[in-house]
C-alpha cells in the first residue's frame, strides 16, 4: 500500500512530497505504536491517561527515530547518530509537550465527551497528532536531519 502511494506520478515528480509522505507513513506507524501501548496501559492496566501517554509517546519516539533516520531522510550512515538522536529527542519532547497540552485541553476543557463518550481521550489524541505532525516534520527536516 505504501509503495503504491509513493509511486503515484504526482508524488514522484515532487521529491519534497515524497519525503513528507514517507514522514507521514512513519508517523502512522508511530501512531500505531503510540495507540497500541496507550490502549494496553489504559484499558488493561488502568493507567492514568497522562502517564500512559508519556510511556506510549516514548515508545513511538524510538520507533520514529529509527524509521526517519534510515528511510525518510536516508541518513543511516551519516556518522551523526548521536547528534541526530539528541536533536530528534529535543524535537520530540517539544512536540510531546504540545501533544499532551492539546490532549489535556480537549479532554478537560471541551465537551468532547458528549460526542465521543469514553473514547474522548482517543479523539483528543487524534487531534493532537494531526496538529503536531507539521511542526514535527519541519523541525526534523530542517534541523535534525538537514542536508549538509
Amino acid at each position: 500500500m505504501f509503495r503504491t502511494i509513493l509511486q503515484l506520478p504526482y508524488i514522484q515528480r515532487r521529491p519534497g512530497i515524497v519525503q513528507f509522505v514517507k514522514f507521514a507513513i512513519v508517523g502512522v506507524l508511530g501512531t500505531i505504536v503510540d495507540f497500541g501501548v496507550y490502549s494496553i496501559l489504559t484499558r488493561f492496566f488502568d493507567f492514568y491517561y497522562i502517564s500512559a501517554t508519556a510511556i506510549s509517546v516514548c515508545a513511538a519516539i524510538i520507533n520514529n527515530f529509527y524509521w526517519n533516520k534510515y528511510w525518510t531522510f536516508a541518513k543511516g550512515n551519516s556518522g551523526k547518530t548521536g547528534s541526530e538522536s539528541g536533536k530528534f529527542i529535543v524535537v520530540s519532547l517539544l512536540n510531546y509537550a504540545l501533544n499532551i497540552g492539546i490532549t489535556y485541553a480537549i479532554v478537560e476543557h471541551t465537551s468532547a465527551e458528549q460526542w465521543f463518550g469514553t473514547a474522548e481521550d482517543f479523539f483528543a489524541k487524534v487531534v493532537a497528532i494531526a496538529i503536531v505532525l507539521f511542526s514535527n516534520y519541519f523541525a526534523n527536516k530542517y534541523w535534525t536531519f538537514r542536508a549538509s
